[in-house]
């Protein structure tokens, strides 16, 4: 049986409460309407009709998905793959509109484009039965077109055309924009403006701010004002976009985003050869169609001359592009240029049909001469200071490194330290740089991708197969381009490894144009919806350069295509619903004491004191401010973005609090599109393409798991904090199920601090003894045994762990390494850190063995289960880590260095893990002294790798000397027990069986926040109030807050998340013995 639910407020429809049973036949009782009902269906239908009669079959998925915007009104990026029909899309739009009465000007590169422009709305209007003329006002609609063939009578007609307004539709190229705007087109407004190629638009930044006037805006002295009149459809961008495309952003709600995805089907080949008889051996085997790259004009010039005489090849340079139309129009088989990555070869040349295949003609690199390292960024000189963190020049600089730049001093000592070290005539050997006697060569992989990117292409149909050359005879330089290119998931194999017929089959059969234009559709739309902006950020980043829009409420929609889907990624902020706390039984319906129905609103937060609340109100009920922040609007968005793209994937975090936060989105979004989970413990591109590629429902007994713990914690944490505000008469008092037995546990160990014990101290010893009365005493030393054994590593961290650890190592406070956890994982660093699993997948192992090498051992550590152990998610040290950062080979923003010693302890735990056993001597002592005899045990010694990278598994101590001694010790009066650390806090909890992975730290911080313990030195103590209230609920509600009763209640929980105990009957249970408390 499903959970029945009633969200208050939230019909989509007609604004009302939203009951399971609508959700579950997705239609509205009180309109009686279906909940995908919106009142732009019947002209979207008219629309789809009208494309359908046009050109022949129906609009895609991301067609419909534009059109909506459209009639909306709503501007945005066309992020789609080359071939799915864009230029199509802004044609028929505009006919459409025509029809209504409604402007359009549709903006072509060039005159070519602006004719078969023409010619496809002439060709539409007939299918569709549309009267229309040209340059003329004869027709139903009137299209007014310019081009450089435009001359004499019919350039004054359309001059005419335009001057008096009688248009319906407005065709010409961005340079008839740029040279007319104000003598024709200055004043005048556009519902529709479609630029078919942005780039021509950005190259000339006058004209964003002409398109902007054109849809109805006006720059004044104090900015721009107005408001849109009109919508704007762009292309993404290939060049750079410049200041002025932030206009669209700030004033239409849209980035334009860039066309660099990272898409690719290449077979990379490797070659250790770089001589122009390997560059001819290659043309004569792989037919037409290839560009070739070099690192300079120079030697582009030398290729192109020596080849000439043998192949149809031109070249491309800044100075000459005459030969990219004849490569265009089939008249040459290739063309030669540089790997620049601004270049026209590597960004501007978008042929997919034509390139097959491209050759590297030297690997792409980046060089730095050591004597202009003052005049580089400060931004190389850091990657520099990581590359040779282990030269002791430049230890001394590595604590200031991330804000070198505000040291002068500082920064002008590492830049020589780093001169001295690259001066001297021996070779520092890394695995992905190249350094030499005055001179730092780095692997360029970013043109790489770029320039192998022309040889596969998205279509509608999926990616064209390419294949990419890479020649470079410098040994060292190729392994150092092999290993980084593995970071970006690019393997590069030897020409041997090829099976050249498969390779030269799948690329021609991919380019089938046939089969390219088949109406199969394998590219569709896809929403995909995270709890953070952080992640989601980051997910739409392992893609390519997202196009950003920002919808209703502020929403931000991170939108960028893949090999399956055009991707629109967002975020809900958190849950977006919780339980209303002014109806029924603290926000549960109860209906004969058999029925139990939450009652869900959607979350508002103050935006002036924070304070989160769900009732129906439209101030602060604790400050009285009206600056609402409510989730309401999140739901919204949610809802359009679920009806535009038709499919749904739900990728929130893999515990039920994510599964609840799945199971809301589902059932509010009910009836707008097919809804699915996505599953990942890791945020890397391969956790989301294998998630996307395995979806699954959402599991329903971990939803009824955390609606009954939900459902616990208001009914008992309610009823108790109600008592307290009615004995004590303070409102900022509260109580909690798990709480009090913590609570209990920090007084009485502050009641067991307060007994003392004397102890005798031998501190060169490092030996500590009990009951001794005198300072003047005989010890006896027997050596018992001396044994040398070899020991396996700690496992890998699980949450309690990683918190103990933090908090003893570190310092750190439960709360804050939760967070650090979370902005490591958000970030795609290390895997999900609420977890009680040690397991380590074969993800996990390879991590390790990449890093370890030869002293890799691996260890699974647990069974098969959901969950895996906290670890990182790439072979990176911390130095490495940071490197990459600076180098932008990682795109992650926001750490600091508690991230990154976070990051460190988790790296160096984990690897350790990983590692061959280390070996340890032992020793066993038997000591007498004072009448009594003990025995000691301590290690001695210790060595092998998992030391190296995690010393805190063992503690070494001197050995003792043997024999009797006269000795004087120091006799103290300590406590019997020390007062807790939140360390030791934690391991209760997860020893005790009170809390779960993902409360552990919210249970002390709640303590922390009424103030009932504090932190004095590292450790916890109960304040007054904690007592008082401690005392009040163990003297009047043992039975809610007793240890025991906590504990069977979570396994009663347990039980019904993995689906073995009936949710209702523990509710049953659960709200019987809670009557009782009133």
């Amino acid at each position: 049986m499903g959970i029945e639910v009633r969200y208050v407020d939230l019909c989509k429809v007609c604004g009302k409460d939203l009951t399971d049973e609508e959700i579950e036949l997705s239609f509205c009782k009180r309109a009686r309407k279906p909940l995908s009902f919106e009142p732009l269906d019947s002209l979207l239908d008219e629309f789809k009709d009208f494309f359908e009669k046009s050109v022949g079959y129906p609009p895609r998925g991301i067609q419909v998905l534009w059109a909506r915007r459209l009639l909306r009104k709503e501007s945005f990026t066309a992020v789609a793959p080359t071939g799915i029909g864009k230029t199509t899309f802004g044609i028929i739009a505009s006919i459409f509109l025509a029809k209504k009465g409604k402007k359009s000007y549709l903006i072509m590169p060039t005159s070519l484009l602006v004719q078969q422009a023409r010619q496809l709305i002439e060709k539409f209007c007939i299918k569709v039965g549309i009267d229309c003329s040209f340059n003329s006002t004869d027709g139903a609609v009137n299209i007014g077109y310019y081009h450089g063939g435009v001359k004499g009578e019919e350039k004054e007609l359309f001059i005419q055309l335009v001057s008096e307004e009688k248009f319906h539709i407005l065709i010409t190229t961005t340079q008839f924009l740029s040279k007319n705007f104000a003598t024709l087109l200055k004043g005048k407004s556009f519902e529709f403006i479609f630029v078919d190629d942005v780039d021509a638009i950005l190259k000339a930044s006058k004209n964003v701010e002409r398109i902007l006037n054109l849809l109805g805006f006006e720059e004044t002295e104090d900015g721009w004002k107005g408001e849109a009149k009109g919508t704007l459809m762009v292309s993404t961008a290939t060049a750079k976009k410049g200041k002025k495309a932030l206009l669209f952003k700030n004033l239409l709600g849209f980035d334009i985003g860039s066309a660099f995805y990272t898409a690719r089907n290449i077979t990379d080949i490797a070659i250790k050869s770089k001589d122009l008889n390997t560059i001819k051996k290659i043309l004569r085997l792989m037919g037409k169609g290839g560009i070739i790259y070099t690192p300079s004009t120079e030697e582009a010039q030398e290729v192109y001359e020596s080849l000439k005489g043998e192949f149809k090849i031109g070249i491309v340079t800044a100075k000459t592009k005459k030969d990219y139309e004849s490569f265009k129009d089939g008249k040459l088989d290739y063309l030669v240029g540089t790997a620049y990555y601004y270049g026209t070869l590597v960004r501007g040349l978008d042929l997919p049909l034509r390139i097959r295949f491209c050759i590297f003609f030297g690997a792409p690199v980046l060089k730095v001469n050591i004597g202009d390292l003052s005049k580089v960024s400060v931004n190389l000189i850091k990657i520099l200071a990581f590359v040779l963190r282990e030269e002791e020049e430049i230890k001394p600089f590595l604590p200031f490194i991330n804000n070198i730049e505000r040291k002068k001093g500082k920064l002008e000592g590492l830049i020589k330290a780093i001169q001295r070290i690259l001066s001297r005539k021996e070779k520092i050997h890394l695995k992905d740089i190249v350094l030499r006697e005055n001179e730092i060569i780095f692997p360029d992989i970013r043109s790489y991708i770029q320039g192998s990117g022309r040889t596969s292409r998205l279509f509608p149909s999926g990616l064209t197969k390419g294949a990419s050359f890479l020649l470079e005879g410098d040994e060292e330089i190729l392994e150092a381009f092999i290993k980084k290119a593995q970071f970006y998931e690019i393997n590069f194999c030897s020409m041997e490894d090829v099976d050249w017929d498969k390779l030269k089959e799948e690329m021609e059969r991919t380019r089938d144009l046939q089969s390219i234009q088949e109406r199969k559709e394998l590219i569709e739309p896809l929403l995909f919806v995270v709890e953070s902006p952080t992640k989601a950020k980051q997910i739409a980043r392992f893609f390519g350069s997202p196009s950003i829009k920002v919808i209703d409420g502020g929403v931000i929609v991170y939108e960028v295509p893949t090999a399956e889907h055009v991707l629109f990624i967002t975020a809900t902020l958190g849950h977006i619903t919780d339980l209303i706390s002014d109806e029924g039984f603290h926000g549960i319906e109860v209906v004969g004491e058999k029925r139990f129905i939450p009652i869900y609103s959607s979350i508002k937060r103050c935006k002036d004191c924070s304070y989160q609340f769900t009732n129906r109100r439209q101030n602060c009920p604790k400050c009285g401010s009206d600056k609402i922040d409510d989730a309401k609007s999140r739901i919204e968005a949610l809802r359009k973005l679920a009806k535009d793209c038709g499919n749904v994937v739900i990728g929130t975090d893999p515990d039920s609090e994510g599964e609840k936060i799945a199971w809301d989105i589902k059932n509010l979004l009910s009836g707008l599109a097919k809804i699915w989970r996505a599953e990942f413990h890791e945020v890397t591109k391969k956790a989301i393409k294998d998630a996307l590629s395995n979806l699954r429902e959402i599991s329903e007994s971990l939803v009824k798991a955390q609606v009954l713990r939900r459902i616990e914690d208001r009914w008992i944490g309610f009823s108790l904090t109600e008592k307290l505000w009615e004995r004590f008469n303070d409102f900022n008092l509260s109580a909690g199920r798990a709480q009090t037995p913590v609570l209990g546990w920090i007084i009485e160990r502050a009641l067991e601090n307060k007994e003392r014990k004397k102890i005798a101290i031998l501190k060169e010893y490092d030996l500590i003894l009990e009951n001794v009365e005198k300072e003047d005493i005989e010890l006896e030393i027997e050596l018992l045994e001396s044994i040398e054994e070899k020991r396996t590593p700690l496992p890998p961290y699980t949450t309690d762990v990683l918190l103990r650890d933090a908090n003893f190592i570190l310092k750190f406070s439960t709360v804050e390494t939760m967070r650090l956890a979370q902005d490591l994982f958000e970030r795609g660093l290390i895997t999900y850190h609420r977890t009680d699993s040690t397991r380590v997948s074969d993800v996990g192992l390879d991590v390790a063995r990449q890093y370890l090498k030869e002293e890799f051992k691996p260890r699974e550590w647990a069974q098969e289960g959901a969950h895996e152990c906290i670890r990182p998610t790439r072979p990176l040290d911390t130095h490495t880590l940071q490197r990459y950062i600076h180098e932008t080979i990682l795109q992650v923003e926001g750490l600091n260095y508690r991230h990154f010693a976070l990051y460190d302890l988790i790296f160096r735990r984990f690897m350790a893990s990983q590692a061959s056993p280390y070996t340890v001597k032992l020793h066993r002592y038997r000591i007498k002294y004072d009448g009594k005899e003990i025995k000691e045990e301590r290690i001695v010694s210790a060595s092998g790798k998992p030391l190296e990278l995690y010393k805190w598994m063992v503690w070494i101590k001197q050995p003792l000397p043997e024999g009797k001694r006269k000795v004087t010790v120091e006799i103290r009066e300590i406590p019997k027990a020390s007062l807790y650390t939140q360390s030791d806090i934690i391991q209760l909890m997860k020893e005790r069986k009170i809390g779960r992975p993902s409360t552990y730290s919210t249970i002390l911080e709640k303590l922390f926040l009424r103030e009932y313990i504090k932190e004095k030195k590292n450790r916890v103590y109960p304040t007054y109030r904690g007592r008082m209230i401690y005392y009040y609920l163990l003297k009047n509600y043992l039975t809610f807050v007793s240890e025991e009763r906590t504990k069977n209640l979570e396994m009663k929980m347990d039980a019904v998340e993995s689906g073995k105990a009936d949710f209702l009957n523990i509710l049953r249970e659960l709200y019987q013995e809670v009557k009782n408390i009133h």
